[in-house]
């Protein structure tokens, strides 16, 4: 597994940050932290293999590249990041070995694994999301780029 974290210019649109990293590995975390403060992982949910990112520093792009499950080349997984604000943000990624890939994005402020697997717990399809925690907010999809498939996470003020 290849981690990167890469300080942005919040300026930028998530084509253009898109743009400017290559992808090497069939699946890809992104985590774009615009908020000026770190992103703080305080919670997960690993069904099937481990949440690949810890903290993300203020105002960067973390770029997690991964496998999947070493046998069936799935994962389903969820994390529970703290903004230095306070506010709480979930973010879910799933490739099954049975069914379709999904995304999921919840901000329920507590601390903690629960919110991670509750956000789990109502993701259901690829759609793109998109959630308020003033003054904090946030998206998620899915996309691909060079044979990789990404999924996006941005939160900003």
């Amino acid at each position: 597994m290849v981690g990167v974290d890469v300080k942005i210019d919040v300026n930028k649109t998530i084509d253009q940050i898109l743009n400017s990293i290559s992808f090497k590995t069939k699946f890809n975390i992104l985590i774009i932290n615009k908020t000026g403060g770190m992103l703080k992982r305080v919670g997960t949910y690993n069904d099937s293999a481990n949440w690949p990112i810890g903290d993300v520093q203020s105002d960067s792009v973390y770029q997690q590249e991964f496998d999947g499950n070493s046998i069936t080349n799935s994962f389903s997984f969820a994390a529970n990041y703290e903004t230095e604000g306070g506010k709480y943000f979930q973010f879910v990624a799933t490739w099954p070995t049975i069914g379709s890939r999904k995304i999921g994005l919840d901000a329920i402020n507590e601390g903690g694994d629960g919110p991670a697997k509750t956000a789990w717990d109502q993701t259901n399809d690829s759609n793109d999301k998109a959630v308020n925690n003033s003054p904090y907010k946030a998206r998620a999809f899915l996309t691909t780029k060079d044979s990789s498939v990404i999924w996006v996470y941005e939160v900003s003020q």
